[in-house]
């Protein structure tokens, strides 16, 4: 810690996290090295910024964690320009939190509870024109939200190789460990029993109640990473889905995946 320099201005910050829930920024925040809010004067920000900010270290970067007043693309797109205006030379800013999955990648990998999913571009999947027939989605270049630009796909490239991949689900599992002696911040892996995945086209009994509440009994698929001891997390890379629209059809969600890969 006493190697450390404290930034002298919220222009020493260029990285930025941005969490919409406070159980996501808990995680990242717990992961901060050291926290400057805690030794000094806070960094404040600029006149009209909505947005309440965290500041620490992790590693070598000066971060700065932004915490959204509510999800939305349109709160996260409020967020973002805030945070750039508070702190001018954010070079990259990373979207982080809690997300849904289809239960198989496009190249039949298998995604369970735990894994982290790493975007490669986004596909705005309620975004389009509804024709008597069917919807179809608008794809071209200037309608797409896009993907991430040069430097971040080449740093994609890099650590999407077997070496690197490794290192960095090591690295995930000496968090895990790490967070296991923080007595405010303990997660704990719910078991393989509690994975649950039925069949696409089953409808279950109630939304917003376990299936143990509303006694499920449809049809669930083998998953071949559930058999035995407890698994450890896998990173992914591929495309992210968003919508305002929350997917809760598991059929939609199937050729959702299908179609956009």
């Amino acid at each position: 810690m006493a190697q450390l320099r404290r930034p002298t201005s919220r222009r020493d910050f260029e990285i930025a996290v941005i969490c919409a829930l406070t159980l996501e920024a808990d995680a990242v925040k717990a992961l901060f090295d050291h926290q400057w809010d805690d030794d000094g004067p806070s960094y404040d920000k600029a006149i009209g910024d909505s947005n309440a900010y965290s500041t620490g270290v992790i590693g070598r970067h000066n971060v700065v964690l932004a915490h959204m007043p509510a999800m939305g693309k349109s709160n996260s797109a409020a967020a973002a320009a805030n945070c750039q205006t508070s702190f001018p030379n954010i070079k990259l800013a990373v979207l982080v939190g809690i997300c849904g999955v289809a239960p198989f990648s496009p190249d039949d990998s298998e995604i369970i509870l735990g894994d982290v999913i790493v975007s490669e571009g986004i596909i705005q999947y309620d975004f389009g024109r509804q024709f008597p027939e069917d919807f179809v989605r608008k794809n071209t270049l200037l309608d797409s939200l896009g993907r991430p630009n040069a430097e971040i796909r080449a740093l994609l490239a890099k650590v999407k190789g077997v070496n690197d991949k490794k290192v960095l689900q090591d690295k995930i599992a000496s968090y895990m460990e790490m967070f296991q002696n923080k007595t405010d911040l303990v997660p704990t892996y719910p078991g393989t029993i509690h994975d649950k995945l039925f069949e696409a086209t089953y409808r279950h009994v109630k939304d917003g109640k376990s299936c143990e509440e509303c006694g499920c009994t449809g049809q669930q698929l083998p998953r071949k990473r559930l058999q035995g001891d407890s698994p450890k997390p896998a990173i992914h890379f591929g495309l992210i889905a968003s919508a305002d629209t929350v997917m809760k059809s598991g059929k939609h969600r199937d050729v959702t995946a299908r179609q956009e890969g």
